[in-house]
């Protein structure tokens, strides 16, 4: 059986954003009996892992946080999310497996393609997990480069792959390794636009807030769910006359 504790990481010297207290309120009310365990500098040594060091060092937190939520699931076993997801129901009925997570999905408004892809902002498993194990090797031998980063939902998508998992956001369950659900599961919303798909299995709402991306990449995504907001609403070719005219107005 999964153990009843939540795992959360927050690193680096900015505080826990507010909007990440109503999400832990929501943890609290969905899962008044799991224990809550945040990790941070000052209980998780990443100096001792060599890509964790690397990270913290260039200022890039969230991978620090990829290196140990898959610490802690491997040694204690658990559930991890994410700071900014939102509990809707409890995870008991998934607490019998040895490990599970799910897909993202969303379509993408540029290419207007319906894509599918590991995620990494809810897991669960019991302590010593095989798959937990396999990612914890890779970030054993992983180096860090900032100039080309690799996400843990690449690592995940890489294990995928070796196990015949295929990214089609149906569920799939590969006996003590792991049992992938579809995405409106965990996820709930498109990983493109954050349109809100919430359904009767939905369990927790990941709003994709960004808090851990550098000023630049947050105003990049703004920029991008305003345009795919203007394009929704007004159709893509009066979108693109109203930007046309503002950029106008505004020289």
């Amino acid at each position: 059986m999964i153990p009843k504790l939540i795992h959360y990481c927050w690193f680096g010297p900015q505080p826990l954003p507010t909007t990440t207290q109503r999400y832990l309120h929501s943890w609290r009310q969905y899962l008044p009996d799991y224990k809550l365990q945040l990790w941070n500098e000052q209980n998780f040594d990443y100096q001792t892992n060599p890509y964790a060091r690397a990270a913290y060092a260039a200022g890039k937190y969230a991978f620090v946080a990829d290196v140990c939520r898959i610490q802690a699931l491997y040694q204690q076993g658990g559930i991890y999310l994410d700071t900014d997801v939102q509990m809707v129901a409890s995870f008991d009925p998934f607490l019998h497996h040895h490990c599970f997570t799910g897909f993202e999905q969303g379509m993408n408004p540029y290419t207007r393609q319906l894509t599918c892809n590991p995620q990494a902002g809810v897991m669960g498993c019991e302590a010593g997990s095989a798959l937990m194990h396999d990612i914890w090797q890779q970030y054993q031998q992983l180096e860090f480069n900032p100039q080309q980063l690799i996400t843990i939902n690449q690592i995940f998508k890489q294990l995928y792959e070796q196990h015949g998992i295929i990214l089609n956001n149906q569920m799939q369950e590969i006996p003590d390794y792991v049992c992938v659900y579809p995405s409106d599961y965990f996820m709930a919303k498109n990983a493109y636009t954050h349109e809100l798909n919430r359904t009767s299995n939905t369990v927790c709402i990941h709003h994709y807030d960004g808090s851990w991306l550098s000023d630049s990449k947050h105003t990049d995504q703004i920029k991008r769910l305003l345009l795919n907001l203007l394009r929704t609403t007004l159709g893509a070719s009066n979108s693109q006359k109203l930007i046309a005219l503002l950029k106008r107005k505004l020289r």
